[in-house]
């Protein structure tokens, strides 16, 4: 058996982006073995089993082998086909199975139907007739199994395609269904819900949109009309979801499912593979290629070669509870375009930087407002707050956080005890003096545009919160109009920063700041509350809190007692790897019993109470 080569590639054409995607395949294919038709690469076991586990491992694997079988072939070729006649052969001891309602083999479906559609005629040669026929009868099955109301809609949607493009007997009933059902999700302005009432994430980028400009060129010839319109609303998510990388080729991790990776891109080749003109080729390859760049130099990988579970790092805490060990492997689909050929334009154009962007940039169905502050060197999202209909693991510290940023990503709940260990950063916390906190969750927007946004909570049935999240020229103000039928402890966050030997961390108790001293990075938090003054102090978070960073981390807090009755809480949040010489300029308050007025960045603030 070959042995895996584990030195990762950086991609920068598509000669070395194909010796990339072969490095991540080797370094799974080789520890394949005998028990399953698919590879298992660890020992976490998710709720589907581990004999589909390993099915998932290898047909996540295929994202990236079948862009490059429709034009060429591959070493291994012969040993992944033989792997699919067995999956789907009934016959066979290691056969898959048909999917069952809400089964995981229906997502994992959908890469085969892109597999007909790319290299149909390669598979039918290479599989022969029957094992095949067998395939497309396997595939069929999908339209009888119950799928989830939300991205799943795509599967069968993707299998049609395929069975249309391979000249096989596809179902136009199967395809007006699961559209109609999508069309329920669409919200406007390019964002689809995941699902009725469920947040607006990364499934749009790496699920709805991807899936849906690859069926937009592959079906064009017979759904003409809907094919433009999928064509249309990604040119129009494009405008939105261009804010969340930032220039390194970072993206904002935000949600769930962050595991996945480098799908964060995966809308960009899905442009790409499409021709989606909007988005001009040499954007769209360099958001790519630095997307890339930037993930394969971080510490993703095992000593195998293997990704693992987890972001900026191994890390099962951040993980949900379908995430099996192959689960990562979505990180391939970017790898879509290698089904473009060397002379094709996205190939042949310049890599260029990102367009100029405002530095402010309202998401409405997102409830975001991106924030790229060049002062500071940080690019970010004030967040108004979404919450899944099915609560996930972490689902407050993945959705509901006031800010996430690319440099400094956020940090996950240890425990609902104690600040330390409760993901206090970029959130206001609450507890009645028992260590027990609690911070936003169900959340009623009341506006956001590019100048910020207001938001409503109730944490207790007595205590209403409007929160106010205004991005300046560097940094962003957070205020918070509390009224409370109850005492309470408070403590409100900013940015974290790696720690990776304390007390090497600096904290200027003046300025609120925090530096860490190995990177550099900065946060900082000031309070500027015009009838209370609260206690600055570092926390610090435990190892394996942040997303990013596998070190403790610290974060600057605001602590005070708040009585029963109402009170104006104010202050300015900033961070990022430049830290500035000298604290921002403060800012003058006026208070009336009606109206909040703020002085600041010459900009005169007035906020009704």
């Amino acid at each position: 058996m070959r042995q895996p080569d584990t030195q990762l590639t950086l991609p920068k054409s598509r000669d070395t982006l194909r010796s990339c995607f072969n490095s991540l395949f080797n370094a799974v294919w080789s520890q394949r073995n005998d028990q399953y038709a698919g590879i298992l690469t660890g020992n976490r076991v998710p709720l589907y089993g581990k004999k589909i586990a390993a099915f998932e491992t290898f047909s996540r694997l295929m994202w990236g082998f079948f862009p490059l079988l429709a034009g060429e072939d591959h070493p291994d070729s012969e040993a992944v086909l033989r792997m699919l006649a067995d999956g789907t052969d009934p016959s066979h001891p290691h056969y898959w199975g048909e999917p069952q309602d809400f089964d995981q083999r229906s997502v994992e479906m959908a890469v085969f139907g892109l597999g007909l559609a790319l290299a149909g005629d390669t598979l039918r040669q290479r599989l022969g007739q029957p094992a095949f026929g067998r395939l497309v009868i396997w595939l069929q099955s999908l339209r009888t199994a119950k799928i989830p109301q939300n991205n799943w809609s795509f599967f069968p949607l993707m299998v049609e395609a395929g069975l249309y493009r391979s000249g096989e007997a596809w179902s136009q009933a199967t395809v007006e269904k699961h559209f109609a059902l999508l069309d329920s999700f669409y919200l406007g302005d390019g964002w689809y819900s995941d699902g009725p009432g469920r947040p607006c994430d990364y499934y749009n980028g790496m699920a709805l949109h991807f899936y849906g400009l690859i069926w937009a060129r592959l079906m064009a010839d017979v759904y003409p009309s809907r094919c433009q319109q999928l064509r249309e609303r990604a040119s129009l998510f494009a405008k939105d979801f261009i804010h969340f990388f930032d220039d390194e080729g970072a993206a904002i991790p935000y949600g769930r499912s962050m595991t996945y990776r480098f799908a964060q891109a995966a809308f960009w080749s899905a442009a790409a593979f499409a021709g989606l003109e909007t988005v001009p080729a040499g954007v769209s390859k360099g958001i790519i290629l630095r997307h890339l760049r930037y993930w394969l130099k971080q510490d993703i990988t095992d000593a195998r070669g293997i990704l693992t579970v987890g972001y900026g790092y191994a890390n099962e805490i951040m993980a949900e509870e379908y995430n099996a060990p192959g689960s990562p492997y979505w990180a391939l689909k970017p790898f879509l375009i290698l089904a473009l050929d060397d002379a094709h334009p996205f190939w042949q154009s310049e890599e260029l930087p990102l367009p100029e962007r405002p530095a402010h940039h309202a998401i409405k169905h997102a409830r975001q407002l991106a924030v790229d502050d060049r002062q500071s060197g940080h690019h970010y999202l004030l967040n108004a707050g979404q919450i899944p209909g099915k609560s996930y693991a972490n689902s407050e510290s993945k959705y509901a956080k006031f800010a996430y940023s690319s440099l400094l990503g956020f940090n996950l709940e240890r425990s609902r005890y104690g600040l330390a260990l409760n993901a206090c950063d970029s959130t206001l916390l609450l507890s009645e003096h028992d260590d027990y906190w609690r911070g936003p969750r169900d959340v009623s927007i009341v506006r956001i545009d590019d100048n910020g946004i207001a938001l409503c909570w109730q944490p207790w049935p007595d205590v209403r919160i409007k929160t106010h999240l205004i991005p300046l020229r560097t940094g962003h103000l957070r205020i918070h109009v509390i009224d409370t039928g109850r005492a309470l402890n408070c403590a409100e966050g900013g940015f974290p920063v790696p720690v990776h030997e304390h007390p090497a961390t600096a904290f200027d108790v003046e300025s609120g700041t925090i530096t860490s001293a190995e990177t550099g990075y900065f946060t900082r938090i000031n309070d500027f509350s015009p009838t209370v003054k609260r206690a600055c102090a570092p926390v610090i978070s435990p190892p394996v809190s942040n997303i990013v960073f596998p070190c403790s981390s610290a974060v600057p807090v605001l602590t005070h007692e708040l009585t029963p009755g109402r009170h104006i809480l104010c202050c300015r949040i900033d961070g990022g790897r430049i830290t500035p010489a000298a604290p921002p300029v403060p800012i003058n308050i006026s208070l009336t019993p009606h109206l909040l007025e703020l002085d600041l960045d010459d900009q005169l603030l007035v906020i009704p109470l």
